[in-house]
C-alpha cells in the first residue's frame, strides 16, 4: 500500500488508510473465503489471520498505536524511558515492566474517547499511546505482534552505529592509519559474487553509504576475517585512566556534533524558505496579471492545513532521538598520523560479540540453547559499549536489540521475517525518475501505470490465447517484448527478485551451457579409480588399458563439462571455465561421518554412457593444503570457533595420492557451501584464511 502525499501522514491519518485493510481482515476472520479443492469441489472455508506486522521503528509506533519513537517511553515491549536507556537495567532481562495487550487496548480506547484533537495529543504525550485499527482484530496482540524489523534495527541500526558513527565519525579509526589499512586488507579479500563487495573507500565520504545487505556482510563475514588485523599488536594501555579519558573525549565530540547538527538544520530551513519564496513570487505575479488562465491550469497553492501538516507531533517531554541526529558528515582531510592510537584491546572482542550473536540469529534453524547464547551476547555487548565509549553512543536500537530473542521465539530465525524483500521494492520505487514532481503527482503516476499495465495485460492475455500461427499472437509477443522495460514497477521488481533469489529454492541444477569433450588425463584416471572404489563388485578400465577380465567395462574418455552447478541454493563455478576462481572455492563433505575440507572446484562433470549404464555426476577439486600455524595464537583466536575460520598455505594444493588428503573427486551432492577467502601474512608467510558461508554447524576434517 502506497499512502499518498504530499507529506507523510500523521499517526491518526495513517489509521484511516489502515482501516480499509483491517475491515478486510475482519471479514476474512469471521466469514473467510471458499476455496475449491480436489476433495471439496464446492469449496472449503478458509479463514485468514494476521500473524505479525514487521516494519521499522517509526512505522511500528504508528501502526501499533504507540507514542512517537522519540517519546520518553520509546519501547513497544516495556516501559523503559529515554533517561534509563543508558543504564544497566536497560540491558537486563526483565528490567522494566512489560507492556501488555489488555492494558494497551484499554489505553487506546481511552485515547479514542478524547473529544478534541488537543485532548488526544495531551493523552499521547502523557501515556505514549494512540489509537490503532489493529485493536479491532480480536486475536491480535498489538504489543507482541508488531515487531521492529531486525534488518532496520540490527544492521542499519546497531551495526552501522558501531562501525560508522563510533569508530569512523568519532575518530576511533584514524584516516591515515586504521582506515587506510582497512582499505588495503579489503583489496586482498575474495568474496563470492552473490555477496557483492564493500565500497573500496569504506569509512570515507567518497565511499558512499552502505546498504543493509552490505552491513550484514560486514558484520557476519568481513569483520571476523579482517578486523582482527587492525588490532594486531594493540596492547593494554599503560595509562589506567585510558578509557575514562577516551569516554570524555567522545562526550565532547558528541556535544560538538549536536551543535553542528542544529546549525545545519537552521541553515537548511532558511534555504528551503528562500527557495519556496523564490518559486511562489513569479507564480503569484503571473496569476495576478493573466486573467485568461483557467483555474484548473494554475499551480495549486498549498492550503494552510497542508502547510501545518507535520510528520508526527512530538510528545511532551520527549527526547528528539533520531538515530543520525548527533552525526554530521565531515570531509576532513587533516593529517591525523601524529595522533595517538585510540584502540583498546577490548574494542575488538566487544564488536565480535555482536557479530557472533548475529551469526546465531541468522542460522536456518536455532536451538533454545543457541538462542540464549545469542541473547546473552547482545546484552553483554550493549553493557560493554557503555564502559568502552560512554553512554552518549547508546541509541534506542540497542535496547530494541535485546528483544530480538523474543521475536525469534515467536517467528523463527531472522531470515523468516526480516524485510529485505520489501526494502528492495522501496529501492526500486526510489529509483523511479519523478522529474521533481510534487504534490501527489508521483502517486498518481504509479496509479495510472498500474491501471495501464493491468489493461494491457488483459488485452495481451486474450490475444495470447489465439492459435500460434495467427498475426494477433505474434503482435502480442512483440508488444510484450516492447514493454519489458518496467523499471520502477512491481513487475520489474518481481523479475529482479527472481534473478536475485533464483537459486534459493534449487536443490540441484546444472548450467544450461555445457560441452562434450575429452577430460584431462588426471581427471580421467581419477574418475576411473573413483568409480572402481564405489563399485567393488564391478571392474572398470580406461580406453587405453588392456584387461584380461571379460566383465570389466571400458570407460570412454568423453563427458559433458558444465560452467556451474547449483546445489541447495548455492552456485559453484568450475575454475577451468570461469574468468575468476572466487566462485569456485567450496566447502565439501569428504567422509560419511560428515568431515569437511575446502578446495577449488576445477571441473564439473556429468559422465553418461548408455551402453555400459554408467552415469556419474562429480566435481574435480584441488584441495587446499592446511597450514602448520594454529589460529589459537593469532588475532583470530577470538572468533575462530564461532565462524569456522581455518588457515591454509597460500597458492599451494594437496598433491592427489602423494600426501594426506581426500580424493580429488567429489559427488555434487557433497558440495556444502561457498567459501570467503582472505590473504593474510603470519610469521612472514602468506596464508589463506577461509570462512565457509554456511548457516549450519561444520565438522572440520
Amino acid at each position: 500500500m502506497i499512502i499518498p502525499g504530499p507529506k507523510e501522514s500523521d499517526p491518526d491519518q495513517t489509521q484511516r488508510y489502515l482501516r480499509v485493510l483491517v475491515n478486510e481482515l475482519i471479514r476474512l476472520w469471521h466469514v473467510g473465503v471458499l476455496l475449491p479443492t480436489h476433495k471439496h469441489p464446492r469449496g472449503r472455508r478458509v479463514r485468514v489471520i494476521l500473524v505479525g506486522v514487521f516494519c521499522d521503528k517509526p512505522a511500528a509506533h504508528k501502526l501499533g498505536g504507540f507514542g512517537s519513537h522519540a517519546h520518553t517511553f520509546f519501547c513497544t515491549r516495556d516501559w523503559i524511558t529515554q533517561r534509563l536507556k543508558t543504564t544497566l537495567a536497560a540491558f537486563t532481562k526483565g528490567g522494566f515492566t512489560r507492556r501488555t495487550d489488555s492494558h494497551h487496548r484499554r489505553m487506546m480506547h481511552e485515547y479514542q474517547e478524547c473529544t478534541s484533537k488537543k485532548a488526544r495529543e495531551d493523552y499521547a504525550r502523557a501515556f505514549a499511546t494512540r489509537w490503532s485499527e489493529f485493536a479491532r482484530l480480536p486475536y491480535f496482540d498489538v504489543c507482541r505482534m508488531v515487531v521492529v524489523d531486525p534488518m532496520h534495527n540490527l544492521f542499519l541500526g546497531v551495526v552501522k552505529t558501531h562501525f560508522y558513527h563510533i569508530w569512523i565519525q568519532l575518530k576511533i579509526f584514524r584516516k591515515t592509519k586504521e582506515i587506510r589499512l582497512l582499505h588495503e586488507l579489503l583489496d586482498k579479500m575474495d568474496l563470492p559474487s552473490k555477496l557483492g563487495r564493500l565500497p573500496r573507500l569504506i569509512g570515507e565520504p567518497a565511499g558512499g553509504s552502505l546498504t543493509a545487505d552490505q552491513w550484514l556482510n560486514l558484520a557476519t563475514v568481513v569483520a571476523p576475517m579482517v578486523l582482527p588485523q587492525l588490532w594486531d599488536g594493540v596492547e593494554m594501555p599503560k595509562d589506567p585512566d585510558f578509557l575514562e579519558k577516551r569516554r570524555e573525549a567522545l562526550r565532547s565530540a558528541s556535544e560538538k556534533r549536536k551543535v553542528q547538527q542544529k546549525r545545519k538544520w537552521k541553515c537548511t530551513a532558511k534555504a528551503k524558505a528562500r527557495n519556496r519564496a523564490s518559486k511562489s513570487a513569479p507564480q503569484e505575479a503571473a496569476e495576478d496579471n493573466d486573467e485568461s488562465v483557467r483555474r484548473s491550469a494554475r499551480a495549486r497553492k498549498p492550503s494552510q492545513k497542508a502547510k501545518d501538516l507535520i510528520l508526527e507531533v512530538d510528545d511532551s517531554g520527549a527526547v528528539n532521538d533520531n538515530d543520525d541526529v548527533d552525526w554530521v558528515e565531515e570531509d576532513n582531510d587533516d593529517d591525523d598520523s601524529h595522533c595517538a592510537s585510540q584502540l583498546h584491546p577490548q574494542d575488538l572482542s566487544n564488536f565480535l560479540k555482536l557479530c557472533t550473536a548475529l551469526k546465531h540469529y541468522l542460522a536456518d534453524s536455532i536451538h533454545q540453547d543457541e538462542l540464549e547464547i545469542a541473547d546473552r551476547l547482545i546484552r553483554e555487548y550493549c553493557v560493554e559499549l557503555i564502559e568502552l565509549y560512554g553512554p552518549e553512543v547508546i541509541r534506542p536500537n540497542h535496547h530494541y536489540a535485546t528483544h530480538t530473542g523474543e521475536f525469534v521465539l515467536d517467528y523463527g530465525p531472522l531470515r523468516e521475517f526480516w524485510t529485505f524483500l520489501f526494502e528492495r521494492l522501496n529501492k526500486v520505487l526510489k529509483s523511479y525518475r519523478t522529474s521533481n514532481h510534487e504534490g501527489g503527482e508521483i502517486e498518481m503516476t504509479f496509479f495510472r501505470e498500474f491501471h495501464r499495465t493491468a489493461r494491457l495485460h488483459q488485452m495481451l492475455a486474450h490475444g495470447w490465447s489465439t492459435p500460434a500461427a495467427t498475426s494477433i499472437k505474434a503482435t502480442c509477443q512483440l508488444m510484450m517484448e516492447a514493454t519489458s522495460d518496467n523499471r520502477g514497477t512491481l513487475q520489474q521488481l518481481t523479475k529482479d527478485l527472481d534473478a536475485h533469489f533464483v537459486d534459493d529454492s534449487v536443490m540441484l541444477s546444472l548450467s544450461p551451457r555445457s560441452c562434450l569433450e575429452r577430460l584431462p588425463t588426471d581427471v580421467y584416471f581419477s574418475f576411473i579409480a573413483w568409480i572402481n572404489s564405489r563399485s567393488p563388485l564391478q571392474v572398470y578400465h580406461s580406453d587405453v588399458a588392456v584387461t584380461k577380465d571379460p566383465s570389466s567395462i571400458r570407460i570412454a574418455n568423453l563427458a559433458n563439462v558444465f560452467d556451474y552447478i547449483v546445489v541447495r541454493g548455492h552456485r559453484y563455478y568450475a575454475a577451468s571455465r570461469a574468468s575468476s576462481v572466487v566462485n569456485s572455492i567450496a566447502l565439501c563433505r569428504v567422509s560419511a561421518a560428515g568431515a569437511s575440507w575446502i578446495g577449488q572446484i576445477q571441473h564439473i562433470v556429468v559422465y553418461e554412457d548408455v551402453a555400459s549404464g554408467v552415469r556419474e555426476m562429480f566435481a574435480y577439486v584441488r584441495w587446499f593444503r592446511p597450514a602448520t600455524v594454529l589460529l589459537s595464537g593469532t588475532p583470530w583466536a577470538l572468533c575462530q570457533e564461532a565462524f569456522s575460520l581455518q588457515l591454509w598455505e597460500a597458492n599451494t594444493y594437496v598433491v592427489d595420492g602423494a600426501e594426506p588428503g581426500p580424493g580429488a573427486l567429489v559427488a555434487l551432492g557433497d558440495l556444502l557451501a561457498p567459501v570467503a577467502c582472505h590473504t593474510v601474512t603470519l610469521e612472514d608467510t602468506e596464508m589463506w584464511l577461509t570462512m565457509p558461508l554456511m548457516r549450519a554447524p561444520i565438522i572440520p576434517s
